[in-house]
């Protein structure tokens, strides 16, 4: 990559920031019926269907727990104006952003104190109602099967379980095919060199609207984007955060959870948000075939809350 040295690295810099923090739970999974019957995690975890009820109890897990991994569950921002119709814009006043185009529709403009106060009063309500914090789930899903995310942890450990290698995957350099579901065409991306102007970067956050294949992140990521932005901070950057909500549409991208479609779809999405070489764009989507993709040059990167497999 040939980004300026004081920008930092870019936005694959970033997107390896929020793959090292957002350690989360992964896709979809059977709840366990009582039997005997033995089930493999892999060719060195197995266990027996009383087995895995017992690190249930052991662990205070719940089916909600479970439910939550798998999601059964309703998103936890579901009925406030984050997960709605509405296209949201959030920066740090509350106005609109400067350099927002005229032609651009949107429904609101709030500041991200509003932001956090509802997704941390949704959070509580979640707590009450389902008895789940969307901020600290307590199930992985690995290779299918739901696991205490404790029970996980110990089993990386000690070798058993291998943890998704991220950066084999992580970086795209070619044009790419974008499935349409009945074709594919070819999309060109266009190769970027962003650096910061006057020590200063805008970084666009467009959050996956809720869809049929769930894309919308069912668990929290305003923390996780938040400190991994914040590590700019040591090379001099000051960081412009502008969230959009309920403006990115990925229900057309098969396979659904395919990293690379989706980075080429949040691209085509939103390339109008670039206007100078300081415009960064981050996608954040619920699960992915690894927890970040970035385009090297580029100003897009992908990142997910669940990865398939183990993350």
């Amino acid at each position: 990559m040939n980004t300026k040295k004081k920008f930092g690295i870019g936005t694959l810099f970033l997107a390896i920031f929020l793959v090292s923090i957002a350690v989360v739970p992964t896709a979809s999974a059977d709840i366990i019926s009582s039997s005997d019957e033995e089930i493999s995690v892999n060719e060195n975890i197995t266990y027996t269907d009383a087995e895995l009820q017992d690190l249930y109890l052991k662990y205070n897990i719940s089916e909600n727990d479970i439910k939550f991994a798998m999601n059964e569950l309703p998103n936890f921002l579901e009925g406030t104006i984050l997960c709605s119709d509405k296209r949201v814009i959030v920066t740090k006043d509350g106005n609109p952003p400067k350099n927002l185009k005229q032609d651009i529709n949107f429904d609101i403009v709030i500041s991200e104190q509003e932001m956090k106060n509802i997704i941390e009063e949704a959070s509580k309500n979640y707590i009450e109602t389902y008895n789940v914090d969307p901020n600290n789930p307590q199930v992985d899903i690995v290779n299918g099967y739901a696991l205490p995310e404790k029970e996980v942890k110990k089993l990386v450990e000690s070798g058993k379980l291998s943890i998704i290698d991220d950066e084999k995957t992580l970086m795209e350099f070619e044009n790419s095919s974008v499935s349409t579901g009945t074709s594919a065409i070819t999309f060109t991306h266009i190769y970027r060199n962003p650096y910061q102007i006057s020590n200063k970067i805008n970084v666009n956050i467009f959050v996956a609207k809720e869809d049929s294949n769930h894309h919308a992140p069912t668990e929290s990521y305003y923390q996780d984007t938040v400190d991994a932005l914040s590590r700019f901070e040591s090379y001099g950057i000051t960081v412009n955060r502008i969230w959009h909500y309920n403006f990115w549409d990925a229900s057309d991208v098969t396979p659904y959870e395919q990293s690379s479609s989706l980075l080429d779809d949040l691209e085509e999405d939103a390339t109008w948000i670039i206007e100078n070489p300081n415009d960064i764009v981050i996608g954040w989507v619920n699960s992915m075939d690894n927890n970040g993709r970035a385009w090297r040059p580029g100003s897009f990167s992908v990142c997910a809350v669940t990865a398939i497999g183990v993350d």
